[in-house]
């Protein structure tokens, strides 16, 4: 926060509903949106998918017309409870994952259900928001965080994103490859 405040930005602290709630919205609409999205290639090249691909389309496929019109809703609620939020602000930044990125082969196999995301709430409401590289963890991993703006205003992201990146200099760092 250091970096944005030495751009001139005024910080203050936005609350809304825990992560769980939009987690479950958007994780319902998502799973239930693709297997629809997908639905004839589901049923006539399934094999095509990756393993991963394949049991979130069929899974997406059992939710209910009910739990589906239910998570709509909510997520009209949410998005509500966002745009007020942010009422008088230009961006919301926050954290973009718990910690380090992990290594790939350490993510697990049902990797939607194993944390609710901390960027799901904007996919959920539809703000635009953009992660950069906020520094390295202990084992060298990158760090992030997500800066969100309002509808329509991507460019006000972009900008903002642009500026912290110069401003930190983590954007031409890089973590060392392991080896193997």
């Amino acid at each position: 926060m250091e970096a944005l405040r030495s751009l001139g930005a005024v910080v203050t602290d936005v609350s809304l509903s825990p992560l769980q709630d939009w987690h479950a919205c958007g994780t319902l609409i998502s799973l239930t949106e693709r297997a629809a999205a997908y639905e004839e290639w589901g049923r006539t090249r399934l094999d095509g998918f990756g393993a991963r691909v394949q049991r979130r389309l069929m899974l997406g496929a059992m939710v209910s017309g009910v739990d589906y019109v239910q998570a709509v809703r909510r997520r009209r609620e949410l998005r509500d409870e966002l745009r007020d939020a942010m009422r008088g602000l230009d961006v919301v930044v926050t954290a973009a994952a718990m910690g380090e990125a992990p290594k790939i082969d350490a993510i697990p196999e049902w990797d939607t259900f194993a944390q609710p995301s901390f960027t799901m709430p904007f996919n959920v409401a539809g703000y635009p928001a953009m992660s950069v590289c906020a520094g390295f963890g202990p084992t060298g991993l990158p760090l992030s965080l997500q800066i969100v703006g309002k509808p329509f205003q991507e460019a006000t992201v972009f900008q903002i994103a642009d500026a912290f990146e110069n401003a930190t200099g983590f954007r031409a760092q890089r973590p060392a490859m392991a080896e193997g």
